[in-house]
C-alpha cells in the first residue's frame, strides 16, 4: 500500500430495510480506521421497503458517502452504477449482508499490488441451502470451463484498479454475471490476477436476491450469451 492509494467502497442494496443501517455503520467503521481517503458509495438498487428511507435519514449528508437510487436492474448493474461514480484509485464492493471488517479490509490492502484485481474466494458458503451450493458449484464449473479459467470463484468479494474500465473493461451486463464478465474481458486484456481465501459471514436478516431463481436463470443466460455474442 503506498500514500496515494485510495478505495471507493460499492455497497448495492436492494430491499435490505432489516439490514442496511448496520451494514453501513460496519464500514464507515472499518473505512474510517484504514489511514487511507475513501469513499463509500451506497446504491439503491430500486428497493420496494424502507431501504432508501433509512439511508437518507440517517446516514445523509455526510461528505464520505455517495449516494444513488435507480430503477431495478440486478446487483451488476448497482455494482456499475458505483463504478461510474467512483473517483478514488482502487475500487471494492462488500454485499449488505457481509460488510467489511477490520480484518479483512487488511487482508485486501496487504495484497494490493501484487496484480490487478484481487479475488477472494470463500473458503464455505455459509448460510446457502443444498440448492444454492449446487447451482453455485455448476455455474462455477461452467465459467471456468467456458472461458478458460481456474478461479476458486467468481461471485464474491472483488478489488479492482479502477483504470482498468477506463481503459479496457465495459460492463454489459447487470445480473451476478457482471462479476465473472469483468474478469474474463481483464483476462482477454492482459491484466493481472491474485486470489486469496476469505471467510463469509451467514446473513442475518432477509433472503439473498441471488439464490432466486429468476436471478439464476439470469446468470445462466448471461453466461451463455456472453459466450456466443463474445460481449
Amino acid at each position: 500500500m503506498e500514500v496515494s492509494d485510495s478505495l471507493s467502497l460499492i455497497v448495492p442494496a436492494f430491499n435490505e430495510e432489516a439490514s442496511i443501517a448496520e451494514a453501513i455503520a460496519i464500514n464507515l467503521e472499518v473505512l474510517n480506521k484504514c489511514g487511507i481517503p475513501f469513499e463509500l458509495i451506497i446504491i439503491d438498487d430500486g428497493s420496494r421497503d424502507r431501504t432508501k428511507e433509512i439511508i437518507e435519514k440517517q446516514f445523509l449528508p455526510n461528505s464520505n458517502i455517495i449516494f444513488f437510487s435507480k430503477p431495478n436492474g440486478g446487483f451488476g448493474s448497482a455494482v456499475k452504477k458505483g463504478i461510474e461514480l467512483s473517483k478514488m484509485k482502487y475500487i471494492m464492493f462488500a454485499p449488505v449482508d457481509n460488510p467489511l471488517d477490520s480484518e479483512l479490509l487488511s487482508l485486501f490492502l496487504s495484497h494490493i499490488g501484487k496484480a490487478d484485481l484481487l479475488i477472494s474466494y470463500r473458503v464455505a458458503r455459509e448460510g446457502y441451502s443444498s440448492r444454492m451450493k449446487i447451482n453455485s458449484s455448476v455455474y462455477q464449473k461452467l465459467i471456468s470451463f467456458l472461458f478458460g479459467l481456474n478461479l476458486k470463484d467468481y461471485n464474491w468479494i472483488h478489488l479492482y484498479k479502477r483504470s482498468i474500465f477506463e481503459k479496457d473493461v465495459t460492463i454489459h451486463y447487470g445480473g451476478v454475471f457482471m462479476l465473472a464478465e469483468v474478469i474474463i474481458k481483464a483476462k482477454r486484456a492482459g491484466y493481472t490476477f491474485f486470489e486469496f481465501p476469505v471467510t463469509m459471514q451467514a446473513r442475518k436478516y432477509g433472503n439473498q436476491t441471488a439464490a432466486s431463481f429468476k436471478a439464476a436463470w439470469r446468470a445462466f443466460r448471461d453466461v451463455i450469451k456472453f459466450f456466443i455474442f463474445k460481449t
